[in-house]
């Protein structure tokens, strides 16, 4: 009896030493991820082996592992903004995005208005602290943050619009071009004049790339809708002074353009500011932007960055997420670019028109190019 008794303990130990050997060479993005596991899939693993034979117990333990889903209520998620998360655009897409993963469970925190070179340390001081997600809002971060996550591997750091995926450091990418060419469409659709104008904030390649798309937007209607609209693009090199976007597009909509948009976070409001001043119409690149601008902005195109936290936040829990492979990009075809309805009148004409445009870029049926 005592003989079977101590082989039925060897056998597991030894089931328990194989555990530890699956745990640490999980196929998860991140030692994080295993940690946190350890709680719902260890107990189910104890559970089934206390109750199966042997051969039962290790084939639980394997699907456990497998099909683990980490308990949110375990997670600690962090965000470093580069702005503040009140500018009805790019900011407060991503607040709102971590608010809906409090929402799920996790404890979350978060630092506004961090300057390039302050990442790094407030990175550094979250992954100290035992937050196993940092969200880094900006590609701007990401030269001084690689350094940070490779200090702690245990740490998985997502990079909105950033370039790289590596280890634990992911990177999405926002399709800001997409936006840029709906706004650029329906400016073209909606001028008088031939004239419309783009207001940019700093010159990071996410706003060079929505001027871009601003551009092929008004391109696509000249040739589509046999217009002849001239675009008008200039960045201001700023996301927070509102007085200089606003006296850049006094100085567009004075020149002729007759529709103007912004896309300059905290800046934008100026630009609204601007075109409710002069009666040119305004078209928001953020919900509550047309505040600003409340009887001339035509439609908000949104670019809502929440849905890819919510997105990478499920795939992080369930295991999925990687730092393998291409940078995966968020557009229309996940719903992150939209069309709020629209707040002024327009004919049914360029409704129609711009629905149906819309419609195909979801659809992937516009190639925009990415050239800056």
């Amino acid at each position: 009896m005592k003989k079977q008794l101590t082989v039925l303990l060897s056998g597991l130990l030894l089931l328990s030493s194989l555990a530890a050997c699956q745990s640490s060479s999980s196929t998860s993005t991140t030692a994080a991820a295993t940690t946190a596991t350890t709680t719902a899939a260890d107990q189910t693993t104890a559970a089934a082996a206390s109750t199966a034979p042997a051969g039962e117990a290790a084939s639980s333990q394997t699907t456990a592992a497998v099909a683990g889903e980490i308990e949110a209520s375990t997670l600690k998620v962090a965000a470093i903004f580069g702005g503040a998360i009140n500018d009805g655009n790019w900011n407060e897409t991503q607040y709102n995005g971590l608010k809906q993963i409090e929402a799920e469970g996790a404890s979350i925190a978060y630092l506004e208005n961090v300057g390039d070179t302050d990442a790094a340390q407030a990175a550094r001081d979250y992954a100290s602290s035992g937050y196993q997600l940092i969200y880094l809002t900006t590609n701007s971060y990401q030269d001084y943050c690689l350094p940070v996550a490779a200090d702690f591997p245990d740490t998985t750091f997502i990079s909105i619009n950033g370039t790289i995926n590596q280890d634990n450091y992911i990177s999405v990418r926002i399709a800001d071009e997409q936006q840029g060419f709906m706004m650029g469409l329906i400016a073209a659709l909606l001028s008088e004049s031939g004239k419309v104008g783009f207001v940019g904030g700093l010159e990071i390649n996410p706003i060079k790339l929505g001027s871009s798309g601003f551009q092929q937007g008004v391109d696509y209607a000249n040739q589509n809708y046999g217009l002849s609209v001239e675009a008008k693009r200039i960045n201001t090199g700023s996301f927070t002074d509102v007085n200089q976007a606003k006296e850049t597009a006094i100085s567009l909509i004075e020149d002729g353009c007759d529709v103007v948009t912004p896309m300059a976070n905290d800046a934008g409001v100026g630009v609204m500011e601007a075109a409710e001043e002069k009666g040119a119409i305004a078209i928001a690149s953020g919900v509550g932007q047309e505040t600003s601008a409340p009887t001339v902005t035509a439609v908000t195109v949104v670019k809502d960055v929440a849905v890819a936290y919510t997105e990478t936040f499920k795939a992080y829990r369930n295991q999925t997420l990687s730092g393998s492979g291409s940078v995966e990009t968020f557009g229309a075809n996940k719903g992150v670019v939209y069309l709020t309805d629209w707040l002024t009148d327009a004919s049914q004409d360029v409704k129609d028109r711009v629905a149906e445009v819309m419609e195909k870029l979801a659809n992937g049926e516009i190639e925009i190019d990415l050239t800056i």
